[in-house]
Formats: C-alpha cells, sequence, structure tokens
C-alpha cells in the first residue's frame, strides 16, 4: 500500500495541518502538478522540532490501523500542549502548557493486490489519542474496521510498512533471535519500532541472509545485486562471502568485514540490510524484490553520509527499489538540490508554536547547495561565517562611497578565507 495523503490535529507540533503524498499510483493532476521524475520520494524538510520526526511516527501509527491499539508502541506525550499564551492563562503561570483533551490522525492509503483487499476503494484510518489521567491510549475510531483485518496475520505480505528513526543501532549476530522477535511482538510494530524507541535494534545482513543462500538462492542473487547497486558506484563491492561469521565488503583489493566499516558505511549498511529483510518476507509469492509494494520512512537519511553520496542517496533508492514509497528527512541541501520542488515538504512555524506541513512551488532541483540554502526551502541570507559577513559588509559600503580599493579588495575577499596560511 502507499499512503496518499494524512491529516493531523492536536498531534505534538502539529495542531491542524494536512499533506497529500507521492507515490507512483498517486493522481498528479488532482495535487495540481506535473509527475516529478522520482514519483515515490517525500522529503520532509524543515528547522529542528518542527515535526519531521512527528509526521514519520503519525504516517507508522495510521499505517497500523486498528492493530495499533495492541501493537505494543505506547501512547506517550503524542497529544499537543497549548502554550498558556494560546489558552487565556495568566502571566503568573505563563509557563504552563495545557493539554488538548484528544489527537487525531486521518489518512487514507492506496491498496494494492498484496493488501487482499478491494482496490477500487482507498483504505481509510482514523486513530485518536486520548488522555486518562496522566496517560495516553490509541482508539481506532473509523467505521470500517472489516477492510484492516488481513493487517493482523504475521505472514500476510499484505499492508508492507518499515521505518527508521536516526538512532539506528545494528545488533551483533550472537544477540539475535528472528524467531523470537517473530513470536514476542506484533511484526508489523515491529518494523516502526525505531521510530518510537532508540534502543531498538536493527537485524544485520548476516543474521538472515546466509539462510537465504542455501533454501532461496534466486532471492540471495537478487539481495547482493541490490546491495551493491544501493551502495553505489566507488564505494565497497558485496560478494556474499564471509569470514567468522562477518560479511566481508572490497575495495581496491581489500576486504573489510562489516564491524571494521566506518561509521557511515556501517549506518548505512545497517538500515539497508534490515530493509532488505523485510523487503523479501514481505514479498508476493513469485514476484521479485523489485515489484514489492509498500511504505518506508527513514529519519535523517544522509546520517553520516559523505557529501558525494548524500547527491545520489535517494535517486538510486528510488530507481533500485522503484515500487517502494519512501518518506525521509534531511537537513542537507544536497538532498534538497537532487529533487524537485513537488517532492519536498517543508515544515513552517505556524501561530502559537505549531507547525504547518506545505510545499514551495519553487524549482531547485540541480541547484548548488550555497544557491539551495539561499531559497525559501531553508531560508537562510547567507551562507559565510559571521566575521567574513561583517568584512564583506563593511567594504561593500565604502565601495559604494567612491573607494576604488575596497571595490577591489570585495572579489579577493569573496574567494579566500579568513585565516592566515603559511
Amino acid at each position: 500500500m502507499y499512503i496518499d495523503s494524512i491529516e493531523l490535529q492536536n498531534f505534538r507540533t502539529f495542531r491542524s495541518s494536512r499533506i497529500d503524498f507521492l507515490h507512483p499510483d498517486q493522481d498528479f493532476a488532482a495535487l495540481g502538478f506535473r509527475k516529478p521524475k522520482l514519483p515515490n520520494v517525500n522529503l520532509l524538510l524543515g528547522n529542528n522540532g518542527l515535526g519531521k520526526t512527528t509526521m514519520l511516527k503519525a504516517i507508522a501509527l495510521a499505517a497500523l490501523g486498528p492493530a495499533v491499539r495492541s501493537s505494543g508502541i505506547y501512547a506517550s506525550q503524542l497529544i499537543r500542549r497549548e502554550p498558556a499564551a494560546a489558552t487565556g492563562t495568566s502571566a503568573k503561570s505563563s509557563r504552563v502548557r495545557k493539554p488538548q483533551p484528544r489527537a487525531v490522525i486521518g489518512a487514507l492509503f492506496t491498496p494494492h493486490p498484496q493488501d487482499r483487499v478491494d482496490e477500487s476503494h482507498k483504505v481509510e484510518s482514523r486513530i485518536e489519542v486520548q488522555r486518562k489521567g496522566d496517560l495516553e491510549e490509541f482508539l481506532w475510531t473509523h467505521p470500517d474496521e472489516k477492510r484492516w483485518h488481513p493487517i493482523y496475520s504475521s505472514s500476510s505480505d499484505a499492508f508492507f510498512f518499515v521505518g527508521y528513526g536516526a538512532t539506528r543501532r545494528v545488533e551483533k549476530r550472537e544477540r539475535v533471535d528472528i524467531g523470537s522477535r517473530r513470536s514476542s511482538a506484533f511484526v508489523r510494530a515491529q518494523r516502526v519500532q525505531s521510530l518510537f524507541e532508540d534502543s531498538y535494534s536493527l537485524l544485520p545482513l548476516n543474521t538472515w541472509l546466509p539462510e537465504f543462500r542455501q533454501k532461496n538462492p534466486g532471492r540471495h542473487k537478487q539481495v547482493v545485486t541490490l546491495v551493491n547497486k544501493l551502495m553505489g558506484k566507488g564505494q565497497y563491492t558485496f560478494s556474499g562471502q564471509m569470514a567468522e561469521g562477518e560479511y566481508l565488503f572490497e575495495r581496491g583489493g581489500l576486504k573489510v568485514p562489516f564491524p571494521a566499516l566506518s561509521d557511515g558505511y556501517r549506518a548505512f549498511l545497517g538500515w539497508v540490510g534490515d530493509l532488505l529483510f523485510h523487503v523479501c518476507v514481505t514479498a508476493p509469492k513469485g514476484k521479485t524484490l523489485y515489484e514489492n509494494k509498500g511504505i518506508v520512512m527513514i529519519d535523517e537519511v544522509d546520517l553520516h553520509l559523505h557529501p558525494k553520496w548524500q547527491m545520489t542517496v535517494l535517486h538510486t533508492l528510488a530507481t533500485e527499489l522503484p515500487n517502494i514509497q519512501y518518506v525521509v528527512t534531511s537537513h542537507s541541501p544536497l538532498i534538497v538540490g537532487s529533487l524537485e520542488w513537488m517532492n519536498i515538504i517543508v515544515m513552517h512555524s505556524g501561530p502559537n508554536q505549531s507547525s504547518i506541513a506545505k510545499r514551495i512551488e519553487s524549482a531547485v532541483h540541480g541547484l548548488d547547495a550555497d544557491q539551495v540554502l539561499l531559497t525559501e526551502f531553508f531560508g537562510m541570507a547567507s551562507t559565510r561565517a559571521p566575521g567574513k559577513k561583517r568584512r564583506l559588509k563593511e567594504l561593500s559600503l565604502k565601495a559604494r562611497s567612491g573607494d576604488i580599493e575596497s571595490a577591489k579588495k570585495i572579489l579577493e575577499e569573496m574567494s579566500t578565507g579568513m585565516e592566515v596560511v603559511p
């Protein structure tokens, strides 16, 4: 399935906000713009504290449907607290933030054959978070629950979605018991657990891929191919070769075990390995991994990635797994410049310390990092260090008053740093 839209009321920083998401089956004419080159990518952009991670959590909860009540994910501080000024509280207690009585998440999904539901109608989700004293709890409030029944089956490939928080910890092989995980908690909730729990660990390749070499060599080959494509040119290559229980990655003739890779590679391969596991186990029978459809959420997709890698990571993900809908967050201007404005959802500040999600209709694809930072997407006035900015302003004022030497100096200052190089 894909998510078409979500509407949030009193959900953390969102007082009232609605947004449409892109996916390959979306009606772009109804959205009022053309189909972008990457129709399966949605980037959430915005300053810290404006709700990017909150939006991912809301999507995950909506995707759980009525199963959210018994998923093992607990509601905690999800209901918005209004600033005292907005609720008319006296100045004496101006720092008190009063919680609203409830939060509401409403979402619309496009189903597919693997979801085991009638494809001619959208699937709707409506979840409320209500307060009971100091506690919060989830309530399913949509009148139609029947269409969601396939989600209760752990073995079903229906309703595929997975999410990754910014803290992506990869568990060691000897500490992972996949069978225990499957039996101890709701499988679909496990797939988004790291969005809600920082300590939740991901499944590394060596905990599940070796079994595929024997039992499903076709799948094994697909995974090896996908890992190499997702890594991209100029990175390590992956052949599926192991040494002492760890997969080896090769570059320039040097073979490096996974634990010895840099933080950037381990962070990337950590969630990619976990993602490919879930793509494998949910791919419909008789279908390739490329044909699997669902939602993938990634918080801080550029985490630990070199700038050159940031420029290509989303394009690679979107083209190698083209039927997956991606909803990701980032602060990287290089990520932004690799997309079109239609792919970007910006979190803006609204009234009373709230957030509003919307698109900015401004061409951004292909701009360099400095240019992107000076657009409405980031709203920066300058990318220069404060000292250099002041220096250039001083020279500019002198040049305007007729100082020729200052005018010449501006060109020199603009192309050099401030420190003295011996």
